[in-house]
């Protein structure tokens, strides 16, 4: 069932043009493919995660756009989805392959067949013919369109004679329509029919279950979406009008995954001589963005730390034959990060410690680890590649974090002992496309829509890299990780905080506030009511109740009265 393309003309209301992926020399028929979203983006890495989910949606128009009566055999479009992998030594064991091709979706939209389709419309859901006529597919089939059109031409035909001029009228305006479907009939059992000039638009849509894999672009293998139209014209010397459309999916973290929010947190002691806190902002990050990680090094011992490196590193596997060939790239490395100590003669993160102190205070760390992009602009042995769910072409990271540590020699106390500590975590690298202005919702006042279905520029080529920021530089900044503060095992003792200063004036009196001669309430008659009294109620032994029920105002603004009442029922006033 086609769908109305949410793209539209402003004018006649039809689906907006795009560049003409191809044409004949003569330009006198075009093919072009609009889509309502460039971007497809399927959610979840775990089949847990996408199987029950709603799939995502490939919608777009197919625009035909004729200038001159043309000849049309056929017009159809078809969506594939293939992945591919590449042996340069040969498959094993014959080793006669040199390449795997696996057809993972594959659906057609027969969209106009002269053989089957010989209706005005040509099977088109918009026609704009030559002088801006719009006709719109209607919803009937072609079959009662027609019948209601016979008898609606058979009932103008027994018109009365007061009316015969109109009706003539309206007869050769139908007559000439019936001449050209029979013409048009009479084409089709030729094996075609004659367009005339206009824009014919063929709308399309077809879900994308989440279980399919992305679009890969590896060093030595792919995986590739693409839309391809074809028109069939008749003749010996006229060949077919093929144009394609490459469709990007993309796959981002389920909506339910805590792997964007969730930070990793790794706490752990180094052989009784240093404690380390990390702290790294998430778990899945695209590419081209910001990493922020925290450190808190807790010295235990006279201990150095000379480096900290942020690193991320790519694993990559290709399989074929139902996974019986197998193999392993290399592990690539990138430098994300990394902050020595200044040279010298004690060149320590964590401070002089031989100065006769066994311990330290913590040291605290924060930084911006920068991951390269995908821009054109970068060396090619500088790119990343998102991770994957395609079975055939794996594709996993995992953050690595190195601290130079070195300790005093045993056996030499002149000498040093260098070591590197490692801690790994796994990693999701989304793609760069992976934006919160992408996979999120718009805001509500956010009404206007762009009316292109170009792919948008790369957010990598926006986002150039920028130079590394060091801590100093980024206490301008909010901070971007907060460790979990521990309470002090040594605190300072109670007389070491400076007491507050003495007040300069003593605070007034009780007698100086409530007073019965002078005070707040010094005129105001209160009636204590007995234990012994009949109209006892469920009030305590002595019911005190004062308030003002009632304020004048004289005249000339001068004395104010009010009206004090108490639990019994006398009262006094009160006068100011």
């Amino acid at each position: 069932m086609s769908v109305p393309s949410p793209v539209l003309a402003p004018t006649t209301g039809g689906p907006v043009p795009e560049k003409p992926l191809v044409a004949t020399n003569s330009g006198g028929l075009a093919l072009s493919l609009a889509l309502a979203e460039p971007l497809l983006f399927l959610q979840g890495f775990e089949r847990a995660e996408y199987t029950n989910r709603t799939p995502a949606m490939l919608r777009g128009t197919l625009h035909v756009h004729v200038t001159k009566p043309t000849k049309i055999k056929a017009i159809n479009l078809s969506f594939t989805g293939k992945g591919r992998t590449e042996w340069p030594e040969g498959i094993p064991p014959a080793k006669d392959d040199y390449a795997e091709e696996k057809e993972l979706i594959s659906h057609l939209w027969p969209f106009f067949n002269a053989h089957f389709t010989p209706d005005s419309s040509f099977g088109a859901d918009l026609v704009v013919d030559a002088r801006g006529g719009v006709y719109q597919s209607p919803a009937l089939p072609a079959a009662v369109i027609r019948e209601r059109e016979r008898s609606s031409s058979l009932g103008r035909r027994s018109l009365s004679a007061t009316g015969r001029r109109s009706g003539s009228r309206t007869r050769d305006s139908l007559d000439e329509k019936n001449e050209k479907l029979a013409a048009a009939n009479a084409a089709s059992n030729k094996g075609y029919m004659m367009f005339p000039p206009g824009e014919y638009s063929y709308n399309f849509e077809l879900p994308i279950d989440s279980s399919l894999p992305e679009s890969i672009d590896c060093h030595l293998g792919c995986v590739k979406y693409m839309l391809e139209a074809t028109i069939e014209r008749p003749g010996a010397f006229k060949s077919k009008l093929v144009g394609k459309k490459e469709v990007t999916l993309i796959r981002t973290p389920a909506e339910a995954s805590l792997e964007v929010g969730e930070p990793i947190v790794v706490a752990r002691n180094w052989e009784d001589q240093l404690h380390y806190d990390i702290v790294i902002g998430g778990k899945a990050f695209p590419i081209g963005s910001t990493v922020p990680v925290a450190f808190k090094l807790t010295p235990l011992a006279k201990v150095r730390c000379h480096r900290i490196r942020i690193m991320i590193t790519e694993n990559t596997e290709y399989f074929c034959r139902n996974k019986k060939v197998h193999r392993i790239e290399p592990v690539r490395k990138f430098l994300l990060y990394e902050h020595q100590a200044a040279t010298g003669t004690n060149d320590n993160l964590l401070g002089d410690l031989d100065d006769g102190a066994e311990t330290a205070g913590p040291i605290e760390f924060e930084f911006n680890a920068k991951i390269p992009g995908c821009n054109t602009a970068a060396r090619e042995n500088q790119r990343l590649h998102p991770d994957t769910t395609y079975p055939n072409i794996k594709v996993h990271h995992w953050i690595k974090i190195v601290l130079r540590l070195s300790k005093t020699d045993p056996n030499d106390p002149t000498k040093r002992r260098h070591f590197e500590v490692s801690i790994d975590s796994p990693f999701h690298l989304l793609s760069c496309r992976c934006t919160t202005a992408n996979v999120s919702l718009p805001a509500y006042n956010q009404f206007g829509r762009s009316s292109s279905s170009a792919l948008p520029p790369c957010p990598c080529v926006a986002n150039q890299a920028e130079p590394d920021q060091d801590i100093e530089q980024l206490n301008a900044q909010p901070r971007p990780v907060h460790l979990l503060r521990r309470p002090s095992l040594n605190p300072p003792p109670f007389d070491a905080d400076v007491p507050p200063p003495p007040l300069v004036t003593p605070p007034p009196g009780y007698d100086d506030v409530v007073g019965l001669d002078g005070g707040y309430f010094g005129s105001a008659n209160v009636t204590a009511r007995d234990d012994d009294d009949d109209d006892d109620d469920e009030d305590s032994d002595r019911d005190l109740s004062i308030g003002f029920s009632r304020m004048s105002l004289s005249p000339n603004h001068s004395d104010v009265s009010l009206s004090s009442h108490t639990s019994s029922s006398s009262a006094s006033s009160v006068s100011v």
